[in-house]
């Protein structure tokens, strides 16, 4: 009963509200009264914007969606028609409406909701132009837009789940995401190599940091293994075996210890940075540098550092100096681990 009551004070000469700001309507004052159980109401009147021209045979009335308007009928200046409505407020009821002038109309609808009576009387007068800036107006439009937003926003986020799980990004945002599809995409997506070995890599970076480590999102694979259901060293040991196959030397630099160890020896064991054959140049940098940061690990963070004497490309003190570029910095991470792997690489 609330509900329909509700919608009998946005009652209008049988024309719609104004849908658009800034859409010149027309001024409407409305004045309902209602008699229930032998009392009558006090009188409420409200102004509407609704907008000119509009179909005069829709119902002068706005209804909820489980509502239907039906038998509609108009003789003269006078329009008639009954409405159901369904839901937890049942209702049944039948309304009369005369058109008194193009400006002045009075009504009279009858309903009946869970065994009572209710009559409304109500009475519409034309008080001139409106630009929409009404209050009802401005309660719809309000409500518009935030079912707008709302929506935008659910769209935006369904798209960005669908981005993320095919790139396997981050493991946690998958609790954001109600498609099943995005976690079957996620779990695709992580078991290949590039970004199977970019989480781990990430993983590797948030443990030498204490901060990070204990983050709840410090250990991307470890929760991607958790998520899809693989073990994450035998998915590695697979994947390794894939790499090796394909020379895939970046896979192997950081993931596959055994395989790496072999290309090193053969590839990387006695020879300068610049003897080495430039397509094993950047897996022989990789691969010093983890050699070097293991080795720093295992002395609770004491840093290697390079002595100019012992024979490198260039002295210590020009490898700071020097442009960082993308080989220099290939042949500095080269550099550096020498050290560590003591006889590995020897001139």
């Amino acid at each position: 009963m609330k509900n329909v009551c509700a919608l009998l004070l946005l009652t209008c000469a049988g024309t719609s509200l104004a849908l658009a700001q800034g859409i010149e309507g027309e001024k409407w004052k409305v004045t309902n009264t209602m008699q229930m159980g032998g009392m009558s109401m006090p009188g409420q009147t409200s102004e509407i914007c609704k907008q000119p021209d509009a179909d005069a045979e829709q119902p002068p009335i706005r209804t909820d969606d489980n509502c239907q308007i039906y038998d509609m009928k108009r003789s003269g200046n006078v329009q008639s028609f009954k409405m159901r409505c369904d839901g937890e407020d049942k209702v049944e009821g039948s309304a009369q409406l005369t058109y008194i002038s193009a400006d002045h109309y009075k009504g009279r609808m009858e309903m009946t909701t869970g065994g009572e009576t209710m009559v409304m009387n109500y009475e519409g007068k034309k008080l001139g132009q409106c630009d929409g800036t009404e209050a009802n107006f401005v309660a719809k439009k309000i409500l518009a837009d935030a079912e707008r937003q709302q929506k935008l926003a659910e769209q935006q986020m369904i798209q960005r789940c669908h981005d993320l799980a095919a790139k396997a990004e981050d493991p946690f945002f998958l609790m954001q995401c109600k498609d099943p599809a995005d976690k079957r995409t996620y779990c695709e997506a992580v078991r290949k190599p590039e970004n199977f070995r970019r989480l781990a890599q990430q993983e590797r970076r948030n443990t030498r940091n204490a901060y990070a480590a204990n983050n709840p999102g410090a250990k991307p694979l470890t929760e991607s293994a958790r998520i899809c259901g693989f073990g994450l060293e035998q998915e590695r040991e697979a994947l390794c075996k894939v790499a090796e196959q394909k020379n895939d030397l970046n896979f192997i630099a950081t993931e596959c210890p055994i395989q790496a160890a072999g290309v090193a020896a053969a590839q990387c064991a006695g020879r300068r940075y610049t003897a080495i054959a430039e397509r094993y140049r950047s897996f022989c940098s990789e691969y010093a540098s983890n050699q070097d940061e293991e080795q720093r690990q295992q002395s609770a963070g004491a840093a290697s550092t390079y002595d100019g004497s012992t024979g490198q490309d260039q002295p210590q003190d020009a490898q700071q100096e020097q442009p960082q570029t993308t080989g220099d910095k290939a042949k500095g991470l080269f550099n550096k681990g020498k050290k560590a792997l003591g006889g590995l690489f020897s001139n």
